[in-house]
């Protein structure tokens, strides 16, 4: 789901971030697996997983948040929620968690990989890292969320060294996006 899109339907100042709920009602839905879902009354286009059917309500809980997509997943009211994976200590300070972890195969005429990795960096002298890898067979996109200001500029000042030293490494090409973290306005009456 397009990030930019919920965030105009649900408002800029709502915090939508990894754990939060919401309520859909499924649309339409076709063979392939696609259809829309709507969502505080916009009809957003989305991928639905099997077993969901035109007119269910769903309730969902946000899984990734990136600049551009919303990863949503349908929730089991009676789970309880997945326990993150423990933040671990680094040599000179800071902490990295993974937050997502995936690997899957699509089918488009051959089988290729595609794996995807997120993990939240506490640097010391940067505050919160987000990052994200997406690898498959033919390139790498790294996407690094950073607080706004210094940190964001700094990253932002080093990202061709990053991109060409990733490329050279990997012998593929590679695209890094840095992205200053909008922080979020709660607001409750």
């Amino acid at each position: 789901m397009d990030i930019r899109l919920i965030r105009a339907v649900l408002g800029a100042e709502l915090r939508i971030a990894p754990g939060r709920a919401l309520m859909a009602r499924v649309v339409s839905l076709n063979p392939a697996g696609r259809g829309s879902l709507s969502i505080a009354g916009a009809l957003i286009d989305a991928k639905l997983p099997p077993g969901v059917e035109a007119g269910q309500e769903l309730r969902l809980t946000v899984r990734h948040v990136s600049p551009e997509q919303l990863v949503l997943g349908l929730s089991d009211q009676h789970a309880p929620p997945p326990a993150a994976a423990p933040a671990a200590p680094l040599p000179g300070g800071g902490t990295v968690q993974v937050t997502e972890r995936d690997a899957r195969s699509h089918a488009a005429g051959k089988s290729a990989d595609r794996h995807s990795l997120a993990i939240v960096y506490n640097a010391p002298a940067l505050g919160p890292v987000d990052l994200r890898f997406d690898l498959d067979p033919t390139s790498l996109r790294v996407t690094a969320v950073l607080r706004a200001g210094e940190p964001a500029e700094r990253a932002r000042a080093h990202a061709t060294e990053l991109t060409g030293a990733l490329s050279e490494a990997l012998g593929r090409p590679v695209k890094v996006d840095i992205t200053a973290r909008r922080e979020p306005l709660d607001v409750y009456a």
